[in-house]
Parts: C-alpha cells; structure tokens; sequence
C-alpha cells in the first residue's frame, strides 16, 4: 500500500490578486507556482462545475476569463494537457453570479438581463449561448438535475436592481414554468438538483424543479431581517443561511422550519464555505479560529485555529480567505504574501507557500480525488 498523501498531486489553486491584475496557479504537492495575466486585480473566482476550469470573473471590466488546469477526469482517471489561459471570453454587461451543476455552468449578467450558458467543452472549442431572460437587475439562478434552470425576474413591482420572482426555463431559454410568488426582493441562491433555495424579503423561496413554489417564514425573532445568502450542494437535503444581523442558520424545506447553527454574535463570523461534496460547513470567527460542522447533521466536528485574529475594520484585502479540499484547508495571509495549509481532519499546519503579491481570493481546482493520469 502506498502512504496517504497530504494533497491529491493533481490539484491546483488558484489564487487572485489584491493589486495586481494576475492569477497565480499553486501545485500544492511541489509547491510550484506560475502567474497569469488576467484583466483586473479582485476577480470573483469559481470552478466549473468538473474543476477542470477557473471561472475569472472582473465584473466591473465586463469580462469573464477561464483558466484551463489541463486535468480533465475520465471516469477513474485523468487525462493532463498543459495548463493555459482559454481562449474563450465573455464580454456581457455586468458579469456577476455564477453556478455549476452536473456539467452545466451559468453566469447571470446583471447589465443584460442575460445568461451565459455553457459546458466545459465549450471552454475549448466553442462559445456557449447567450440567453437573454430578464430585464437587467442584480440576477442569479440555480441549475437542476435535468439541466433546467430557475432564473430570476425582475418586474419593478419592488424598487431597486433585486429581482422579485423567478421563473424556470431549459438550457435553450424557452420558458417551462412561469413564475408563481412575487416577493419584495431576492438576493442569495442554492440548490441541490431537485430543490432551488433562494433568501428573499417574504421568506426562504423554495422552487421544485416540476415547477411548484413555496415560501418558508422566518422565526418571529427575525424581524426585518432576511437571508441575502443561501449554501447547498447536491445530495443534502438542507439548506443553509446567512444575515450578518443574525447568524448562519439550517433551512430545512421538509418542514419548513429554519433554526440556527451558529449566532454572529459581535459580528464575529468572517467566512462560511460547504466543500464541494457537501459533507462539511466550514466557518471562519475573527478570532481566528475555523469551526467544522457535518454538513449533514449539523453537529460541530472539530475546531481549531488557522489564521491570526482580525481586527474590527480591517480592510478586505488585509482579511485572510479560505478554500478547502478533501484533504486540506488553504488560507491566505495576506500580509506574508503566503498560502498556509492544515490538515482537514484535524486542522494542524502542514505547511506554507509563498506565493508574491497580495494574495487575495484562493479556488480549489482540479483533481481532489488522487486520481492517476493516463495517457491513451
């Protein structure tokens, strides 16, 4: 038997920039680093939906780059090309929210009123599609199973750029579903193949893929407050949510109950990721400690400290970010210029890269599985 490796050896991190209009790509198992030009510093990053591509969204430069690891999985193996930059942009207005499911990825354009559509194919050969869907406002969407997708709408019935309603369409933009609940604003978004979660005004709105609306209340110690940020993933049946005023908190569509998971009690949580198989929720406090749920049953697994304590006021770009693998925890000090990893399991430094620059927002990419490449 060979000894359990502390990192997949084809997984990659992409890591932006806080002043510098540049990506740089780490090979976590050799420490290698190479840097990429891209058009902004601050970019929004995302992998699609097979992990073989960044998502480099500059959403004030109406851009959207992709960054091509060259790790593509074949059932229980990989094939590995030379990285590159893709060739294929999106230059759409106000390139914003992004999501990834089942081999579908989409981008909602806030200045358009549109998506982009695409597979990761596309990303080398081709283009995607363009579908106009909405007057242009602060939009997002959410892929099902059968690569349909909810989108929001946006009718001016409430004022501002939040949508009020969302309607289902399939992949070509022709309409399925119509929308059944108007609400007062919609902000936040998730879903898990058969259920979209989307925070709003009114409540969490719950969109079935067959089309069927609902709205879930919030508790009466809520108040005015509402969730602008909802978490899910394939194969969990909950949703999670997030007000600053509040805390993070279990919604559960099954019965239509939301309770709490942890309270931001002197606005104290700084970050909170599921990893990509939906088995854990990762939360970072200012005092520099990162909490470990069970995704699923929501019981606190483990905690321990990954980063420095943060300031009140400290300025984004001074404030460490984190992503996570199967194996590893990643966060950036920005003040080092480095990338500090920990175990997973029970989250002891393993060690640090420097990495130049400022780093800003770090992506998992690749292979996290420890997969073999092959060659045909």
């Amino acid at each position: 038997m060979e000894p359990e490796k502390p990192e997949a050896e084809y997984l990659r991190l992409v890591i932006s920039d806080a002043d510098k209009a540049q990506i740089t790509v780490l090979e976590p198992v050799t420490k290698k680093t190479t840097v990429y030009p891209i058009r902004s510093s601050k970019p929004s990053l995302y992998a699609t939906g097979t992990g073989q591509f960044a998502t480099i969204i500059s959403r004030a430069a109406n851009v959207v780059e992709f960054f091509n690891t060259g790790i593509e999985a074949h059932g229980g193996h990989l094939h590995v090309h030379p990285p590159e930059m893709s060739p294929v942009q999106f230059t759409q207005a106000g390139p914003t929210h992004f999501f990834a499911h089942e081999g579908l990825n989409a981008i909602f354009n806030d200045g358009a009123g549109s998506l982009s559509v695409f597979k990761d194919s596309d990303l080398e050969d081709g283009e995607g599609r363009i579908l106009p869907v909405a007057a242009p406002h602060h939009g997002a969407m959410v892929i099902y199973d059968d690569h349909t997708i909810v989108v929001t709408q946006k009718d001016g019935s409430a004022s501002g750029t939040l949508p009020e309603k969302v309607k289902i369409i399939d992949r070509f933009g022709v309409t399925l579903h119509e929308s059944r609940i108007v609400t007062k604003g919609i902000h936040g978004d998730a879903g898990n193949g058969r259920l979209a979660a989307f925070g709003s005004q009114d409540g969490i709105l719950i969109v079935n893929q067959n089309g069927t609306q609902n709205l879930i209340t919030y508790p009466t110690d809520f108040g005015t407050n509402w969730f602008g940020t909802v978490l899910g993933k394939k194969g969990l049946p909950h949703f999670f949510g997030y007000t600053a005023a509040l805390g993070l908190y279990k919604i559960d569509p099954a019965n239509s109950q939301i309770t709490a998971v942890l309270k931001n009690e002197n606005q104290s949580i700084v970050q909170y990721v599921l990893d990509t198989e939906g088995k854990y929720l990762y939360v970072l406090l200012k005092n520099g400690n990162l909490k470990v749920f069970d995704a699923v049953t929501v019981q606190l697994k483990t905690e321990g400290r990954i980063t420095a304590a943060i300031p009140d006021g400290t300025a984004a770009a001074d404030i460490p970010f984190f992503a996570v693998s199967q194996k590893v925890v990643y966060v950036t000090d920005p003040a080092s210029a480095a990338v500090k990893m920990f175990n997973a399991a029970n989250l002891k430094e393993t060690g640090s890269v420097n990495v130049g620059g400022k780093p800003f927002k770090l992506l998992v990419v690749g292979d996290q599985k420890g997969l073999k490449a092959e060659e045909h």
